[in-house]
């Protein structure tokens, strides 16, 4: 029964989020605001009504073998880099830069303060939801856990990345997102904690934002 509400919320939750992203479309503050009561009260709901601790709900613990963590932020960082210039001869950077300016209401003053916020807040909080709440919440069953999280985590996207690419290269992209949410997802499993997932997603963040500071201001 848990498994299956637990599944359901975060169905409702990604569906939730997309809708935000592509119907209401609010500047980048309030869609902030709103994520954090989507995502967070999810889990809460969850949490209240399976009577189950927050800090277990999350995967809240000190991670294991800590050490080796490095090579995994070493290969977030550089896959994200490796990943855009393999691909931009292949995209529209022009329509992506006006897209993050007219639809995110990026602009040169304020975008330090955003990508900030991607890096130590975004991180944090799609990492609860989705290998936190998802993935540690469906462990008992390894391929539902793979599938479940990893495959909500490229939906979810969907919102955020509408309009950017055409067809098919979205269709790259959410199988690009999915691998990316299995990633993750093994750094899970390998360091049994949340945080480990959280520092690097954050410098996945960083390198993303490295592109972007490029596209904004040298392009």
């Amino acid at each position: 029964m848990k498994k299956v509400l637990l599944i359901i919320l975060g169905i409702l939750a990604t569906i939730g989020m997309i809708l935000i992203e592509t119907v209401l479309k609010p500047d980048y503050l309030v869609k902030s605001i709103l994520k954090v009561a989507v995502f967070g009260g999810t889990i809460l709901l969850y949490c209240i009504f399976c009577k189950v601790k927050l800090t277990e709900a999350l995967n809240l613990k000190k991670p294991e073998k800590a050490k080796s963590l490095f090579l995994f932020i070493g290969v977030a960082y550089v896959a994200v880099l490796v990943a855009f210039f393999v691909c931009k001869n292949f995209i529209d950077l022009s329509n992506i830069k006006e897209n993050l300016l007219q639809k995110e209401g990026l602009t040169k003053s304020n975008c330090i303060f955003v990508f900030l916020y991607i890096i130590l807040c975004n991180s944090f909080l799609e990492e609860s939801f989705f290998r936190g709440f998802l993935f540690h919440g469906l462990r008992d069953n390894r391929v539902a856990s793979y599938l479940v999280s990893s495959f909500l985590f490229a939906v979810y996207h969907i919102g955020i990345i509408d309009g950017w690419f055409d067809f098919w290269i979205m269709l790259v992209c959410i199988l690009g997102l999915m691998l990316a949410g299995a990633f993750l997802s093994f750094v899970s499993e390998k360091y049994k904690s949340l945080f480990a997932n959280y520092v690097v997603h954050g410098t996945a963040n960083l390198a993303i934002n490295t592109i972007g500071v490029y596209m904004i201001f040298f392009m």
